[in-house]
């Protein structure tokens, strides 16, 4: 057994062996996995798990139409029947009409809830604060439409799906509901991760407990905090990628 005579170098020793990849591969050890990618956007991150797991069954969900093209190019450069594209949100309910917030700056903000614009943690929000350019900027905010949304308990019942290998959620504070809407099926996950939201930035901000009180009785441990966005304007932590494993699969 190694005896590290202090944090610091048996934190080092950590970083020279994991990364999130490597974390996630030694989570994930199934050579043709099924993930499912909630939050898929552009197809940054199906980019990613293909290079994982070149063989892996990715199912994606993505309400916002102008993440689509890019999103199906990216599912393109696969085989066919391992990229499955959903162009609707996943939730805790079934419906025609979501209320979706989407943002000028970037495709990446879009969701559930409004930027909050009188946050005190966005730093560009405050910069702009009280100077003739905060109408304009303003303006590029908090465009609503409405999108279909369906729970993922209906789909893996409808597409018979027996289990889902890695579940990765990035919907901007409305990962509760996702979870909700698995029902029952969560416990067929082995593997979830997922942003958490501390910040003011929307209209909604989360804790571990919005998480854990369904991840906890499906059986779920926290594994790992495999991201930490700090806040260089005021020192919090505005956001972090979680990971939980599923208890049944720990050997």
């Amino acid at each position: 057994m190694t005896n590290y005579p202090n944090n610091q170098e048996r934190t080092g020793e950590y970083l020279k062996k994991f990364n999130r990849e490597h974390v996630l591969k030694l989570l994930v050890n199934e050579e043709e996995p099924i993930i499912f990618d909630i939050g898929a956007n552009n197809g940054t991150s199906l980019k990613q798990f293909k290079e994982y797991w070149p063989k892996s069954k990715v199912h994606c969900f993505e309400p916002q139409n102008s993440c689509w093209e890019t999103l199906q190019n990216s599912a393109n450069q696969y085989s066919d029947n391992s990229v499955f594209i959903n162009r609707v949100a996943a939730g805790e309910k079934e419906s025609s009409s979501i209320n979706f917030y989407t943002h000028d700056i970037s495709d990446g903000l879009s969701g559930f809830y409004p930027v909050n614009l009188d946050s005190k943690d966005s730093i560009s929000l405050k910069d702009a604060k009280g100077k003739e350019l905060f109408s304009n900027y303003s303006e590029s905010f908090n465009h609503r439409s409405s999108v279909p949304m369906i729970k993922l308990e209906n789909y893996i019942l409808k597409n018979k799906i027996e289990s889902i290998n890695l579940l990765k959620i990035d919907t901007q504070g409305y990962e509760p509901q996702v979870l909700s809407g698995l029902g029952q099926m969560l416990q067929k996950v082995d593997v979830v991760i997922s942003e958490l939201i501390f910040y003011d930035y929307y209209d909604r901000k989360l804790s571990f407990s919005d998480l854990e009180k369904f991840l906890l009785p499906a059986g779920f441990s926290l594994y790992d905090i495999s991201h930490i966005s700090k806040n260089p304007m005021n020192g919090r932590t505005d956001w972090v990628d979680v990971i939980y494993i599923n208890e049944r699969i720990i050997s």
